[in-house]
């Protein structure tokens, strides 16, 4: 079901303000006070609290969830609030407790953070208490060459709203900068309350975009634990104004394939390449029918490429996708890639390890391909990735992806497993595949 909603969202304002009382001591006038030294001001401490929370039942039994709103209401800016929520019982006793933090990072004076806590094998708790712990240190919302005051103003609008198969609500939908200056997003998330205001549930992103330049516009897809009673999603944004960045050296060779296996679950298959600096990044997929956001998918690079590397890539598990989408017409749908990128300062000394295989298997639409690596080097190797890419017999690349095997010492051996999916009707025989095995120099 489509829901489009437009929400514009900056700074939070406060809902109270906090009055000091001065007191002054009284002096004897018999006694003459001694003169006191000069001392610095007082610190101004952050007043933290919690603006409102609610506790519901989740879907199984014993499962409990608190979710709510923790505020500034200080004069300085904080950074990430830790909470504990306690479940009490209907004699006053706690019977559950745990920890949570808030989502935003930094919280300026007068903003407030969505928090959410889980609990697990709980029977019938009456009511939620919740302390702060502690705040930590604000970090970059207000450091570097310019500082600001303000949370810098972002835009979302929600498309789609559906069920996934484990249950989670997925929301989907574009969030914009409509400012004239980068934005850096740590997090954003939307508070879904009731009509009665209650917070029901909260929605985080799980992808979506990490820069955003001014104007542009990125797709974002948020899971919530449960298909909830909400009936506003309310959004919450850690961006923070950043400085230009430079040149991208990650693309994107060619145009990405969508293909779909025998089951009408859709996979993209393309190839990321680095044509400048050593960078590690990620790539956002996006799948659209028209200009309506259908799917979204990111994958992260399992290391950092340098110069002239290729990363060839199979993407699949679209959230949800295979129960709405039309396998009659994959024509139709529309494929787009955003790379997000950091830079590094080099890139890492790549080992390649000797790789057995054991089993080549082929059943329906996917690829099953299980060995061995073993580590012939007198060092020990971190981050050990198995690398894989079939193609047909024209050289066209079908599908690709790696599996972690992990850090090996010196001598030792270890096994792999790699599951890719193939396009409905490919015979499998008919491919030839390139296997290897790539860690990387354990650091003294």
């Amino acid at each position: 079901m489509t829901q489009p909603k437009l929400l514009i969202f900056g700074t939070l304002t406060a809902l109270c303000a906090a009055l000091a009382a001065c007191q002054t001591a009284e002096v004897s006038p018999t006694e003459r006070p001694l003169p006191l030294a000069a001392t610095p001001s007082p610190t101004i401490v952050p007043s933290i609290r919690v603006v409102s929370h609610y506790l519901s039942q989740g879907p199984a039994t014993g499962e409990w969830r608190v979710v709510g709103l923790v505020e500034n209401q200080g004069q300085q800016t904080v950074g990430q609030v830790q909470l504990s929520v306690s479940l009490i019982d209907s004699t006053g006793k706690v019977i559950a407790e745990e920890s949570a933090s808030t989502l935003m990072s930094n919280l300026l004076p007068g903003e407030a953070s969505p928090f959410s806590v889980s609990f697990e094998g709980v029977a019938s708790p009456t009511e939620a208490q919740i302390e702060t712990l502690r705040q930590e240190p604000a970090n970059g919302a207000t450091t570097g060459e310019q500082p600001v005051d303000h949370r810098p103003e972002l835009a979302t609008e929600l498309e789609e709203f559906f069920v996934t198969g484990s249950g989670e609500l997925a929301i989907m939908g574009f969030i914009t900068n409509p400012g004239n200056r980068h934005i850096a997003l740590d997090s954003l998330s939307f508070l879904g309350r009731a009509p009665d205001d209650s917070e029901k549930s909260l929605a985080v992103m799980q992808f979506g975009p990490e820069l955003l330049a001014p104007g542009e516009t990125a797709p974002f897809l948020a899971l919530a634990p449960e298909n909830s009673a909400a009936a506003q999603w309310i959004p919450f944004h850690d961006g923070r104004v950043a400085e230009r960045p430079n040149p991208r050296a990650l693309e994107i060779l060619g145009d990405p394939m969508l293909h779909l296996t025998a089951q009408g679950a859709p996979f993209v298959v393309g190839t990321l390449a680095n044509s400048g600096d050593p960078a590690i990044g990620s790539v956002l997929i996006s799948l659209l029918d028209g200009n309506r956001l259908i799917g979204l998918l990111q994958l992260d690079a399992p290391r950092p490429l340098g110069n002239g590397e290729q990363l060839p890539f199979a993407a699949f598990g679209f959230p949800g996708i295979n129960l709405r989408l039309d396998p009659d017409d994959p024509n139709a749908i529309r494929v787009e890639t955003r790379i997000e990128e950091t830079a590094v300062d080099s890139a890492p000394t790549l080992i390649d390890m000797p790789v057995n295989v054991s089993m080549f298997l082929s059943v329906g639409s996917a690829i099953f391909i299980r060995g061995t690596v073993h580590n012939p080097m007198d060092v020990d190797v971190d981050a050990v990735t198995v690398y894989v890419e079939v193609r047909a017999s024209t050289g066209e690349l079908v599908t690709a992806g790696w599996s972690t095997a992990g850090s090996f010492e010196p001598g030792a051996s270890g096994e792999f497993v790699l599951d890719l999916p193939i396009p409905a009707g490919l015979d499998a025989t008919l491919t030839e595949y390139d296997l290897r095995a790539i860690g990387l120099k354990a650091q003294p």
